[in-house]
């Protein structure tokens, strides 16, 4: 499918500065070999009328892009006639499933399906349409150019966007970092509190433990001894009954081994239950610091790990930015680029110009061959469509 020519280009921006009058008179259905311009400046009426209806719904601007609403023009060209053949353009369009198509757009996508249908006769028309074409190639091409520098700010403003937008999330995500490590910090500071209170309660009970058994001891050794004042008293009464001195004598020997025996065992039994406590400190504050060292290790790996995850996220958010900076380096160098091509379409212009001054009535071979030297030289620097938004990306 080739480009669209420039007869289709100055038919469309006629149809589309044309009055109202002019245009319904151009959307009177001719016979003949005026069908396929008149289906054309039909479709280009459509989009001029649905560009100039009041309300939001039918034209959408964003960012400086005019913008049709595809449901309304769809609704226009249903209305007109089967002569003007919209119904390609009408299926393509429900095929995008877009709410807004740029109005650039819908005439690169018109004049693209009127060319596959001239193409037949384009060989017996081709010297008429030249000649005819001739003399608006400047304005055509100046709209184009026109077209494609809004396109081109259009696509740059929204690349600032998106950079400041991500300038925003990484300050967010710096902000966030900066709030989990002060978390953090308090989560381990609870910990140790709790820790600190666990270690409070297990030797207050410790405590409380050994007191209760120191008082167990107490009670059972005033027991024992007041069975043994018990004792002593009825052997003073035996002795005193009886008055058996030997008696009373070995019983007090008796008694008396018998004390020394229960101190001997008293003071043992002490000494292994002081033996006892001892190793069980010992093994008590053995086991805190091995819990304590536990604790600290873990928490150090759990720092360690969450170091290594928030450096990788840094380097990833450095490698996006590095791709940002060389998506603008891009921009930029394509955008001195089609200043450039600007530049050299105004200076042959200009040289046009000053050609058709000087020369009053140039030869038909001579004004041939300037406009077939212009049209290489635009064709070569400037695209015939406007770009993509993706080459901006």
């Amino acid at each position: 499918m080739r480009a669209m020519n420039a007869v289709d280009a100055r038919e469309i921006s006629q149809c589309m500065s044309d009055d109202e009058d002019q245009q319904s008179l151009r959307f009177r259905a001719p016979e003949g070999e005026d069908a396929e311009n008149w289906a054309l400046q039909s479709v280009a009426g459509v989009l001029q009328r649905v560009q100039q209806a009041p309300g939001d719904e039918c034209v959408v601007v964003a960012l400086g892009v005019e913008a049709l609403s595809v449901e309304t023009l769809v609704r226009q060209l249903e209305r007109l006639p089967r002569e003007a053949h919209a119904h390609q353009l009408v299926r393509l369009l429900l095929e995008t499933r877009e709410e807004s198509i740029p109005k650039e757009a819908v005439l690169g996508i018109w004049g693209k399906l009127i060319a596959g249908g001239k193409s037949k006769s384009a060989s017996a028309n081709g010297k008429k349409a030249r000649a005819k074409s001739a003399a608006s190639i400047p304005i055509i091409r100046s709209r184009l150019i026109e077209s494609k520098r809004k396109q081109a700010e259009c696509d740059l403003k929204l690349l600032q966007n998106r950079i400041s937008l991500l300038q925003h999330e990484e300050s967010k995500a710096w902000k966030k970092i900066a709030q989990t490590k002060d978390r953090a910090q308090e989560i381990l500071e609870m910990r140790l509190a709790s820790l600190h209170r666990q270690e409070e309660k297990s030797m207050h009970a410790v405590e409380r433990e050994r007191q209760s058994r120191s008082a167990q001891k107490k009670q059972h050794s005033l027991k024992k001894e007041s069975v043994i004042k018990k004792k002593h008293a009825a052997i003073q009464v035996i002795s005193k009954k009886y008055q058996d001195v030997e008696q009373v004598k070995t019983e007090s020997k008796r008694l008396k081994a018998e004390r020394e025996r229960l101190q001997v065992l008293q003071v043992e039994r002490a000494r292994a239950k002081r033996q006892a406590i001892r190793r069980q400190e010992d093994a008590l504050k053995k086991k805190k610091i091995i819990d304590r060292q536990q604790v600290d290790e873990e928490a150090a790996l759990r720092l360690m790990k969450k170091a290594i995850t928030e450096e990788r996220k840094l380097r990833e958010h450095r490698r996006q930015v590095q791709e940002m900076e060389e998506a603008e380096r891009t921009l930029i160098q394509r955008l001195q680029a089609k200043l450039s091509c600007e530049s050299l379409l105004n200076q042959v212009k200009h040289t046009n110009i000053c050609d058709l001054d000087d020369e009053s009535k140039p030869s038909k071979h001579e004004s041939a061959v300037s406009r077939q030297s212009v049209k290489s030289a635009v064709s070569k620097s400037i695209p015939v469509w406007p770009l993509p938004l993706s080459s901006f990306q």
